[in-house]
């Protein structure tokens, strides 16, 4: 059976109800005990055993009685994914006591002088129910962990450096995580060809080879005995390739405070915000996904390459990326580029292009389409607004409505928590992306079309180019200060692949009537725990360097942190819902809808036109009057 249809069999079977799967498991033990006794009085005689009346009322009697047996030890109400040491001790006892039982019903059809059961077929039938009936239960528990999981490619890195600390890393990953791949590089030849751990350590003329062959894309350097010149060269030759770097630097350098950590691991969101993400769930991953023409736009962003990164590993048929930025655009396509089976399509253009847009959707037959393009950075946008209008607001109302006009299945676009009563003109113009968007599902549902518009709503995310986490990372590199705005500030973290995961699976749930139809918005919010106030994100990531603050209480500490005040169009806090009502909950535990609704008698092809007046006029007193009109747009809250 090819990998495929068994995927499809053990996602059908994941879905079942959990009675439907008892009966399927309780189907599969009796014919599993039968094959066992069969298999005994086969191999006792060394032929295809073929039993009479009486010895087939005798096999039938082994499934019988063990499927009883397995009934009254539990192992029915256990969940087979979860199926461990404790369950194979069960299933021994289980089978041992079937056994003996079997044994019983032997002797008592042999002192009835029907049939003799001979001492050997016993002994197999216990060996062999055993095998079969524990082999089954964690062949199937392997296949459910293996196709249910979100399907992630394999990591592969290379370490350079076969020294005691290239070998413990090395060790350390290769047993940490199944999904990744080691390769080892040493300059010291008597360690070419050599394997260490399982791992074979290869010649630096072999790197930029086992990088093609590989598709090799991490590096760590764990040089410690090398100089800091071969160190450099290393580590520029492997740059080169284009492989993302990582040092290892000396213990005593550490230990000094020359390095901080944060140069041998990136910092988790584990780390920062004391909660682990939530598993995406397999099905909600490819309802719009699987088998469908996608379109990404802003596909070189922080989100937007996360996006085309997640939506590699579900099976779409085409994945369209979509980018204003010539770099981003070739970077995401070449990382991509690496997985065989995917076909991609680049798109070099503006979002704001209508024509292009619509000959986008139209050249390659999209199916969904996630809407990530956008300018985001507060103090840009507050100082060019016409510019954050044009590509946030406009360019929305251009994706929207070529996805309407192609009879795209799915559009989704993301938001952001400086929607909600926007105090800066970013924050504005996604709130009005927002409205534009709710016009579009009214629309939708208004001609019938069957079609589906949402938007998916939700603050920071860490690694992201808007973050404050980077910022803090560089400052801390450089020795400080690092810089908050204000001490009470907080925000709403999330990590990138986390927040990625949700926007696809918000998309697929749009789908469901139950879970939308209440609300024309069909605004969907992720819950990012609660917020963290800046101040002490700034603290820990100090001491996840392994460094000390610098304040009143202890002025000899290594990084002190300074408040800057809040830049133009900044809150103290945000929010992610208007209504003082809280959000609904859907079937996913992390993602919500809320009931929000357009203002009273808005127009938006009006608006959209007076917004173009504007626009052209270079009207900066009429585009703020526009946004505290339709989008609530006020100074920032306290």
């Amino acid at each position: 059976m090819k990998p495929r249809k068994i995927r499809e069999a053990i996602l059908w079977l994941a879905a079942r109800k959990r009675r439907t799967k008892q009966a399927i498991l309780v189907i599969t033990d009796t014919a599993l005990f039968s094959v066992a006794v069969w298999l005994g009085y086969s191999i006792r005689y060394s032929v295809a055993y073929q039993p009479d009346f009486i010895q087939t009322l005798l096999i039938c009697a082994g499934p019988a009685i063990g499927v009883t047996v397995m009934y009254g030890f539990g192992l029915y109400r256990s969940v087979t994914r979860y199926v461990g040491e404790q369950a194979l001790w069960t299933i021994f006892k289980a089978v041992g006591l079937t056994a003996v039982l079997w044994a019983l019903v032997a002797l008592i059809v042999r002192v009835q002088g029907y049939t003799v059961v001979p001492r050997t077929v016993l002994v197999l039938f216990w060996l062999l129910s055993l095998l079969l009936i524990a082999g089954f239960r964690y062949t199937l528990r392997w296949l459910i962990h293996e196709f249910t999981h979100n399907p992630m490619p394999r990591r592969k890195i290379l370490i350079y450096g076969g020294d005691d600390a290239g070998r413990q890393i090395a060790a350390t990953l290769k047993h940490s995580n199944h999904r990744m791949v080691i390769f080892q590089v040493d300059d010291d030849p008597t360690l070419w060809g050599a394997t260490i751990g399982g791992i074979k350590i290869s010649a630096p003329a072999e790197v930029e080879s086992l990088i093609e062959r590989h598709g090799i894309s991490e590096a760590i350097v764990t040089m410690r005995r090398a100089n800091i010149s071969r160190r450099a060269e290393v580590v520029a030759q492997l740059s080169g390739f284009g492989l993302r770097v990582r040092i290892l630097p000396a213990f005593a350098d550490i230990v000094d405070g020359k390095h901080t950590v944060d140069l041998i691991r990136d910092v988790e969101i584990g780390d920062l915000l004391g909660r682990d993400a939530v598993p995406p769930e397999p099905g909600l991953m490819e309802v719009n996904t699987r088998g469908k023409s996608v379109l990404v736009t802003g596909a070189g962003g922080s989100i937007g390459s996360e996006l085309c990164r997640q939506l590699s590993t579900v099976g779409v048929a085409r994945l369209v990326m979509m980018d204003s930025s010539e770099l981003a655009l070739y970077q995401i396509d070449k990382e991509l580029a690496k997985q065989a089976g995917l076909e991609t399509v680049t798109v070099l253009g503006s979002v704001h292009d209508a024509a292009l847009m619509r000959a986008v959707m139209s050249d390659n037959q999209v199916n969904t389409v996630f809407h990530a393009a956008a300018y985001k950075h507060v103090p840009l946008v507050e100082a060019n607004p016409f510019e954050g209008i044009r590509n946030n607001t406009f360019g929305t109302f251009a994706v929207a409505s070529a996805a309407f006009e192609s009879n795209v299945e799915v559009f989704v676009l993301i938001s952001t928590d400086k929607a909600v009563r926007p105090s800066s003109v970013m924050g504005a113009s996604k709130r009005l992306a927002e409205l534009i968007v709710q016009h579009f599902a009214e629309k939708a549902a208004q001609d019938r079309t069957g079609q589906v518009f949402c938007a998916v709503r939700f603050g920071n995310v860490i690694g992201s180019s808007g973050s404050v986490i980077p910022l803090f990372k560089e400052q801390i590199r450089n020795g400080g200060p690092v810089t908050v705005t204000h001490a009470e500030t907080s925000r709403y973290f999330m990590s990138i692949e986390e927040a990625a995961q949700l926007v696809i699976q918000a998309g697929s749930l749009a789908r469901r009537n139950d879970e939308t139809g209440k609300f024309p918005g069909r605004i969907f919010l992720l819950d990012m725990g609660q917020a963290v106030r800046i101040m002490d994100l700034a603290v820990k990531m100090i001491q996840l360097s392994n460094l000390t603050l610098c304040d009143d209480s202890n002025p000899n500490g290594d990084i002190a942190i300074e408040e800057i005040g809040l830049r133009p169009g900044e809150k103290l806090h945000e929010e992610l819902y208007f209504s003082v009502e809280a959000a609904c909950p859907t079937s996913h535990q992390k993602i919500s809808v809320a009931a929000e609704s357009a203002p009273d008698g808005l127009d938006i092809d009006k608006m959209y036109k007076e917004l173009q007046q504007l626009s052209a006029r270079k009207d900066h007193a009429g585009l703020m009057a526009l946004l505290r009109r339709v989008a609530g747009m006020g100074l920032p809250a306290d």
